[in-house]
């Protein structure tokens, strides 16, 4: 029960963040439940897109450091298409988007450890 808390809370928050980096770049204001169906399926997207091609490179013999980093950069076009198909953007505005998503979220995650760490 715990554990699903804590995913829907990072969720939230995740959400909150992809807001405001949505309007930051895009100027447009997103709601809620179309932040929610953006993420959600950015996050599918992401893992239909890496769990096959990861395992296509691991089957042809690739190192692991290089199927990993190809997994990222191959699912981080995919999550970045799903961006610009809803939020009807270029390719570039959604991909900066991403990461500045991404780049909040790991402030706000170390943040979070940093005063945790303290107690």
């Amino acid at each position: 029960m715990m554990i699903l808390l804590v995913v829907v809370v990072c969720l939230l928050v995740f959400i909150l963040v992809f807001q405001y980096s949505a309007k930051r770049v895009t100027k447009q204001d997103v709601t809620f439940w179309m932040s929610l169906a953006i993420v959600v399926l950015g996050n599918i997207a992401f893992g239909a897109v890496n769990w096959p091609v990861s395992f296509l490179m691991t089957a042809v013999g690739l190192p692991e450091i290089a199927v990993v980093i190809l997994g990222f950069i191959i699912s981080f076009c995919a999550t970045s298409y799903v961006y610009l198909l809803m939020l009807k953007t270029n390719f570039w505005k959604a991909s900066l988007i991403q990461i500045a998503t991404l780049i909040i979220s790991l402030i706000l995650i170390f943040g979070l450890i940093a005063v945790i760490s303290l107690f």
